[in-house]
């Protein structure tokens, strides 16, 4: 949402390090719209908002198919990366340093590449599917060396479910050797991709990527239709193994497609963060679209459960100020004597529903931002709410987040008659008290957070028209403190 790639075609999978004050943002990308994942380029911030694009930095070989994402560490006074290669189905990794995380030397192949262990993993694409992927390397907690955990294929596990986790370690950080997966074989199915490792108090987190549940799989997803996302897991030791706690949602999920992927963990000095790219929709916008997403701040909960809030840092989003007259909104099915518009809110009621649309039309193509204060008020319906509205081309007509009594904010098309929500994330209000709603519009792309807490990264099926609104459902809700911002980019 907040950046695209200015001098490749596209970009795809992204990671980051910071490193004297800079924020260097690194991204698979296709160098042209007709090739496939061909190179690596990078990004640089000074406030992990506004990104200068530096181009690339490693180009695939001339007989490899294509190249798969990778990660930055730190070993002594050099930097290292880590990235794929395909060649007749088979993924191997190979490795490149750097002194000033712009410029990257390709290590020779013969002596730093890193092999699948046939003991272990698949290693043959006619035996069964192979990856050997995305190195995520730490130091080891315990003794000297390096951990790292990647993207694999178990070589042995029922048929469909030997997606896994596997394992690497290295002695100088260089030159990394296949050690058993840090995972249950059997558990997930054949897709799944190792996003990145991090400690958090005294746990370590692994995101592990799940494009859609398989049958047999399906009760591991604890989502309705098996829909994708980054799934969570922990373990007491930094080696595994890592499991999926039952109370831990996954982060990102969505249905019916993926409107974000594999989002990779950032450490900021005391801070983790997560990145992610969000991911257009097919006949809505184009590949180019695809953006890097605002940073979300990782947090843990008492149990040690893990959530995504809004990072303070995305702050420096807001740019110009931008009017916002509750008086003046457009209303749909709402009667004008059961809209009360004064004194800087508005309190909305409807029997059935409607909107309250402001008359200012934002530019959503530059991105804005839009926060209130929403009040549910106590009804009696069996199903009542309130929300934000994303008009469309069209009038009365376009996307709506609507907070349901139901306990979830459902997600989806409003065609000025009937909601048809296409997906949906828990979150229970309590009425007659005030949530701070804050919501992001740039192109087709939209993201919620309630009080702070991330709710949806949600990409429209229709482009925006640039105005904006507020909705009721079956009863009535107050909006108040209304503000809104042009997005500085």
């Amino acid at each position: 949402m907040i950046f695209r790639p200015s001098i490749v075609a596209r970009m795809w999978d992204t990671w980051l390090y910071y490193h004297e004050g800079k924020h260097y943002l690194f991204y698979l990308h296709n160098s042209r719209a007709d090739v496939r994942w061909d190179g690596m380029s990078v990004a640089v911030s000074d406030d992990g908002v506004h990104f200068d694009d530096h181009g690339p930095i490693i180009h695939k070989a001339d007989d490899a198919v294509w190249l798969g994402t990778g990660m930055v560490w730190r070993v002594d006074d050099k930097f290292m990366l880590n990235f794929s290669e395909e060649r007749a189905g088979v993924q191997e990794i190979f490795f490149a340093e750097s002194d000033d995380l712009l410029n990257w030397t390709r290590l020779p192949d013969e002596e730093y590449i890193c092999l699948a262990d046939s003991r272990w993993y698949a290693d043959d694409p006619t035996f069964t599917s192979q990856r050997w992927d995305c190195i995520w390397a730490l130091p080891r907690e315990e003794g000297e060396g390096y951990i790292g955990f990647l993207t694999a294929v178990a070589r042995h596990g029922p048929a469909g479910l030997c997606g896994t986790a596997g394992c690497v370690v290295s002695d100088d950080g260089r030159h990394f050797r296949a050690a058993p997966p840090v995972i249950e074989t059997g558990v997930w199915g054949d897709r799944v991709e190792v996003g990145a490792v991090e400690k958090y108090g005294d746990r370590y987190y692994m995101l592990l990527g799940v494009g859609a549940a398989p049958l047999g799989a399906r009760q591991r997803s604890r989502l309705p239709a098996g829909e994708g996302g980054m799934f969570v897991l922990s373990s007491a030791n930094q080696a595994g193994p890592y499991e999926l706690d039952p109370q831990q949602a996954p982060f990102l999920s969505s249905s019916p497609i993926l409107y974000t992927y594999f989002a990779r963990f950032y450490r900021y000095g005391d801070e983790l963060l997560l990145n992610h790219h969000t991911v257009p929709r097919s006949g809505h916008a184009g590949p180019e679209d695809i953006y890097f997403s605002p940073l979300k701040s990782v947090q843990s909960d008492d149990g040690g459960i893990l959530s995504l809030h809004w990072w303070t840092g995305n702050e420096a989003l807001k740019g110009k100020a931008m009017p916002v007259v509750l008086g003046d909104s457009e209303l749909y099915g709402l009667q004008e004597d059961a809209c009360t518009l004064a004194g800087g809110q508005a309190r909305l009621s409807a029997d059935t529903g409607g909107l309250a649309v402001l008359p200012v039309k934002y530019n959503t193509e530059r991105g804005v931002i839009l926060e209130a204060e929403v009040t549910p008020h106590s009804t009696d319906a069996a199903l009542s709410g309130a929300g934000v509205f994303v008009e469309g081309e069209t009038a009365n007509k376009g996307t709506l987040l609507l907070a349901q009594s139901s306990g979830q904010v459902g997600v989806g098309r409003y065609d000025g008659y009937a909601f048809r929500p296409q997906d949906g994330k828990p979150y229970s209000y309590e009425t007659d008290e005030a949530a701070r709603w804050r919501l992001l519009v740039r192109d087709a792309h939209v993201e919620l957070y309630i009080d702070d807490v991330h709710i949806q990264c949600y990409t429209m099926d229709h482009n925006s028209g640039g105005r904006l609104g507020f909705a009721v459902e079956a009863g009535s809700a107050t909006i108040s403190n209304v503000q809104a911002w042009e997005m500085s980019l």
